[in-house]
């Protein structure tokens, strides 16, 4: 397992493989939006997508790796950070937005299947992390920054436009259905008590438990 792990010719064609699949489903939403009857604003609601930014954050990080950036200062919080947000994406996408959806295409499947399967196993296997534990709450801040401009930039300046882009989604001018108040039974306070009060510590649980087992992995593999 240890020779597995610190062979170089595997771990760049491994690195090779999340890297293609990244820019795969970076082309598929392009190719998306070429068919689309307005380009230029199907991208601009595909890149306020946390899905979007969380496939770019993964293959920036890949990319870097394979360029052997990975010693630089800020690569093993970028790295954690990518981890962190394309779990969320993940977990998220399958367990609480496929139930708003009639059917699920290959795209869905590269950005929200294949990319975290395979980033996943890049970043437990292949990247040593050097990150103590204690910081787990750095990954946190994108999430947060994300969620405070749903409601402060994205719904209040662009809520009319993302609607009228996208017309078949429930809640667009939100990003996501359950960022919606309208989707609560007591509105703004059963989306705060959902998303404060149930999702928001199960991502920091979830950050936890993600830094918790790598750190418990580099120790068995790496040292």
């Amino acid at each position: 397992m240890i020779e597995f792990i610190k062979n170089d010719k595997i771990k760049i064609s491994f690195s090779i493989i999340v890297l293609m699949f990244g820019l795969l489903g970076i082309a598929l939403e392009i190719l998306r939006a070429i068919q689309s009857d307005n380009f230029l604003g199907t991208m601009f609601v595909t890149f306020l997508y946390f899905t979007t930014q969380s496939n770019l954050l993964i293959t920036i990080a890949v990319l870097l790796f394979i360029f052997k950036k990975n010693d630089k200062k800020f690569y093993p919080y970028f790295a954690f950070i990518s981890l962190v947000n394309i779990s969320i994406t993940a977990l998220i996408f399958h367990v609480i937005l496929v139930p708003y959806m009639t059917q699920v295409d290959f795209i869905q499947h590269v950005l929200h299947t294949i990319n975290p399967i395979l980033y996943i196993i890049f970043y437990f296997v292949f990247f040593r992390q050097h990150l103590d534990v204690k910081k787990f709450w750095i990954s946190l801040i994108y999430p947060l920054l994300f969620l405070v401009s749903v409601y402060t930039i994205i719904e209040p300046l662009f809520g009319d436009y993302i609607e009228s882009i996208v017309t078949d989604f429930v809640s667009a001018r939100y990003i996501y259905p359950f960022l919606d108040p309208k989707n609560y039974e007591r509105e703004t306070l059963g989306l705060l008590s959902f998303n404060l009060g149930i999702l928001a510590p199960l991502i920091a649980l979830l950050s936890l438990l993600l830094s918790y087992l790598k750190n418990l992995f580099d120790h068995k593999y790496n040292d």
